[in-house]
């Protein structure tokens, strides 16, 4: 009867791995979900929610095939005491506005520095023009971050980790910066100089990074 049991349970485990496989999935991006989902299983992590962590994986990497589509990941874990989900939610927002803004503002002056060479009027004022494009852009790119996909792990003396995967469109982001641009506008002589230039600067865009 033991014997019965145990092939039945693993009949019905192998069924519902085959069912939680989407209709017309794309072979590659399924075992590319599949093995990462196992990985983080490894790790202690599991999804947040009512669908399989491959599941979600998979919807979330379909979504990246969109070009105009990034992933900014930030995780709460370690010495972070989250007790609730609410709660993590909130500080990964913010986490993830403010490591939005920061590479922003590399992005920018980067190319700004590549150009100085070439004549930007007044370059001595834009330290305090960097300075208010990376709080703006923290302001203006919270409501164009896309929750996709969250994992939990609990922790032994209580509390989780929490991780969560955002998407990022770039025609979203780039409004997001603009408006960003045209509010440290206000506060730098040099922006307002340089309007232009920057503005098509900010218009390119970024690779996000980790």
């Amino acid at each position: 009867m033991k014997k019965y049991f145990i092939a039945a349970m693993a009949l019905f485990i192998a069924v519902a791995g085959v069912m939680a496989k989407p209709d017309n999935a794309d072979k590659k991006l399924w075992k590319s979900a599949t093995k990462r989902a196992k990985t983080l299983k490894k790790e202690g992590w599991r999804s947040n929610g009512s669908k399989e962590l491959d599941v979600l994986l998979y919807e979330h990497y379909v979504k990246l095939k969109d070009e105009k589509n990034q992933e900014l990941m930030v995780s709460i874990e370690g010495q972070t005491n989250v007790k609730t989900f609410n709660q993590a939610q909130r500080w990964a927002v913010v986490s993830a506005a403010t490591l939005y803004a920061q590479q922003a503002r590399s992005a920018i002056m980067g190319r700004v520095t590549q150009e100085i060479a070439g004549g930007l009027e007044g370059s001595a004022g834009a330290d305090d023009f960097y300075a208010a494009y990376e709080a703006a852009v923290a302001k203006e790119i919270n409501g164009e971050l896309k929750p996709s996909v969250s994992i939990v792990r609990e922790k032994k003396g209580g509390g989780f980790d929490y991780r969560i995967y955002y998407l990022v469109n770039e025609d979203e982001a780039s409004n997001a910066r603009l408006r960003a641009m045209q509010n440290a506008q206000k506060e730098s002589d040099f922006a307002r100089q340089n309007a232009e230039k920057i503005s098509d600067f900010v218009r390119e865009g970024f690779q996000i990074e980790e």
